[in-house]
């Protein structure tokens, strides 16, 4: 979990620290005071260099300003990490872990896993298939213990076939033995994307029960492949267009999480209101399932006030003040959360006021 970050010419901020609880944490602030990109600082240096806002990241350093820098004290497990990153406009400049270059940004990730609530989450539902894939694939890294290699398997075999394909000089015992190497890593990453996402689909079940019980939620994983089909028939099957477009149509790269209510396409069915519950419920479903792989989630929770009801909101709140992970929410109104913030064994949230680009702690610990 983030024991402490410090961060210089960071969007509008131009120097600030915080220093949040292991538990919750509410950072306070009127629109444009730099809530939002306090998470998103946060964000960022537990992803290795990515923003869950959008845009351009060359915005992410302050006017005037040659590069953003932003350092980190990291728990985990029995021990503490550092991390640094300088990002300039035109992007990274340098990334530390412990004051040496880590070898993958996968180091990087493993020791903060970062999990966000904010407007854009409602694309988990409306959004294209590749954030969904994301999204589950992220889940994955930190719980199934053999997905990175068995991921990295399969994109070098996926990113060498489609540079065959696109060579002109493709010959059919060397496509053979790529269609191999995808096939398997495929067929392995599909089956560690089930067995997960049947622990996933109760979770969110659970959660949406608490939030909202009217919206019967299903998750279905497609992979593309015809009944009984495995992924070497698929790969011969496409083949002829694979060589005529230059890239391969079948793999763990195409595959497909649907969510449904009532048995029909989330996405065709809900409102944008309900759309919120579901991809919040979502995230929060993996929150149990991080804490089973003996890790600690840190969740920002971007605008609560705004994006849910009065009920859904103090509901929410009950949920995440009753859990074990690390939550950073942020609120224009203290009122907003306070009530059910409390409630969590009786002892208040960490509170931090943004104004002009400065953070300051208003509340101690009891």
């Amino acid at each position: 979990m983030l024991a402490d970050l410090r961060l210089t010419d960071f969007r509008n901020y131009r120097e600030a620290e915080i220093a949040p609880s292991s538990g919750l944490n509410i950072i306070l602030g009127d629109n444009g005071s730099g809530k939002t990109s306090l998470l998103e600082a946060i964000y960022f240096i537990g992803s290795g260099g990515r923003s869950f806002r959008g845009g351009r990241l060359s915005r992410l350093v302050r006017d005037g300003a040659e590069a953003a820098t932003l350092f980190a004290r990291v728990d985990h497990g029995e021990h503490q990490h550092r991390l640094g990153i300088r990002r300039a406009s035109s992007g990274i400049e340098s990334l530390k872990l412990n004051g040496a270059t880590p070898g993958a940004l996968s180091d990087v990730a493993a020791l903060l896993p970062v999990l966000a609530l904010h407007p854009q989450s409602v694309d988990l539902i409306f959004g294209p298939s590749a954030l969904r894939r994301r999204f589950l694939d992220w889940g994955m890294f930190h719980v199934e213990h053999s997905f990175l290699a068995t991921w990295k398997e399969a994109n070098a075999a996926l990113k060498q076939r489609n540079a065959l394909l696109r060579s002109g000089r493709v010959t059919p015992r060397e496509l053979r033995y790529w269609d191999q190497k995808l096939a398997a890593s495929s067929g392995s990453i599909e089956q560690l994307r089930s067995g997960y996402l049947a622990r996933l689909k109760a979770r969110w079940q659970s959660v949406l029960a608490m939030l909202a019980p009217e919206l019967k939620g299903g998750l279905i994983l497609q992979t593309g492949l015809r009944d009984g089909e495995s992924y070497l028939d698929a790969l011969a099957r496409t083949r002829d267009e694979d060589l005529r477009r230059g890239f391969t149509h079948t793999g763990f790269h195409r595959s497909e999480l649907k969510m449904t209510v009532g048995g029909t396409l989330a996405r065709d069915r809900v409102s944008r209101g309900q759309a919120k519950i579901l991809a919040y419920g979502l995230v929060l479903a993996q929150l149990p399932l991080i804490e089973e792989a003996g890790k600690i989630c840190t969740l920002l929770v971007d605008d609560l006030g705004s994006e849910l009801d009065h009920e859904h909101r103090m509901t929410l709140l009950r949920f995440l003040a009753a859990g074990t992970h690390q939550t950073l929410i942020t609120a224009v109104d203290r009122a907003q959360l306070a009530p059910a913030a409390d409630e969590k064994t009786g002892a208040a949230a960490r509170l931090f006021h943004v104004e002009h680009g400065r953070v300051q702690r208003i509340s101690d610990d009891p």
